[in-house]
């Protein structure tokens, strides 16, 4: 057994050795995601924590519209996940993104109408309370928008149109009743298990497209480079198939299909 006085040296240099290097906590990355991308998004980090222990992913979800605002703000976002590429291209020409943005996939706006069957002529005209997310800021909210004007005379939508912020806040319209129907997106309707007959698919409208993009504050946080690169493979593009998003791949083809 050692002496006592090499005993009471050796406690003392393990305990300065503990407090000089303790053990480095996580690394934070902070994300901000639009509001549609909920679902895959959760899978998505909860995969990327499992691979990257060392990183611990936090996520803001707000209207694709608002990133720019926060964003220009001094919002403390690593990495930019919106469903409209154009906000993320506004915040590259400001030069608050490293790239232009990069597409991961596809939406698809959809009607969902829990109580209520037909045609979607018949189904809005028979709904009250017609649910979307707020045009001015959210591009499922702007799809629907244009929709409605596409296919319906204003005076047959306009007074029946009740708004969410983004478009989780129009399915939670839907989901307590305080709406008939609402237009959402289809990620969601399947995130939430429904059957197939809740909702109706809008073959005119088109898919809206999902960016990513990393702002500056990328330079300080390695973690948030390799949640980007996650986001591109093969892992992460399975789990938006999941969740109903087309692969740019698929889109391509489609639009070359169709020319």
């Amino acid at each position: 057994m050692l002496p006592l006085n090499l005993r009471v040296m050796l406690s003392l240099v393990l305990l300065a050795i503990s407090v000089v290097a303790p053990v480095s906590a996580r690394e934070t990355i902070h994300v901000a995601v639009a509001s549609s991308l909920r679902g895959p998004l959760e899978e998505i980090r909860n995969q990327f924590e499992q691979r990257h222990p060392e990183y611990h992913v936090t996520v803001a979800y707000v209207a694709s519209g608002k990133l720019v605002a926060q964003v220009t703000h001094g919002a403390p976002y690593q990495l930019l996940v919106s469903a409209e590429p154009r906000y993320l291209d506004m915040l590259h020409a400001r030069d608050l993104t490293l790239a232009a943005p990069m597409v991961i996939g596809y939406g698809e706006l959809v009607l969902w109408h829990p109580d209520q069957a037909g045609t979607i002529e018949q189904i809005i005209e028979q709904a009250d309370f017609v649910a979307l997310a707020q045009p001015k800021h959210a591009p499922y909210g702007q799809a629907a928008l244009a929709y409605l004007q596409r296919h319906f005379a204003h005076d047959r939508y306009a007074d029946k149109l009740v708004y969410g912020d983004n478009v989780a806040q129009a399915a939670h319209r839907v989901h307590v009743g305080a709406a008939d129907v609402g237009f959402v997106a289809l990620s969601q309707v399947l995130e939430l298990g429904l059957l197939s007959s809740a909702y109706t698919h809008l073959p005119t409208a088109p898919r809206l497209p999902q960016a990513i993009a990393l702002t500056h504050q990328t330079k300080q946080n390695r973690g948030a480079q390799l949640l980007y690169d996650f986001m591109l493979a093969a892992e992460s593009q399975q789990i938006l198939a999941t969740f109903g998003y087309q692969s740019t791949a698929a889109q391509e083809f489609a639009h070359v299909a169709s020319d």
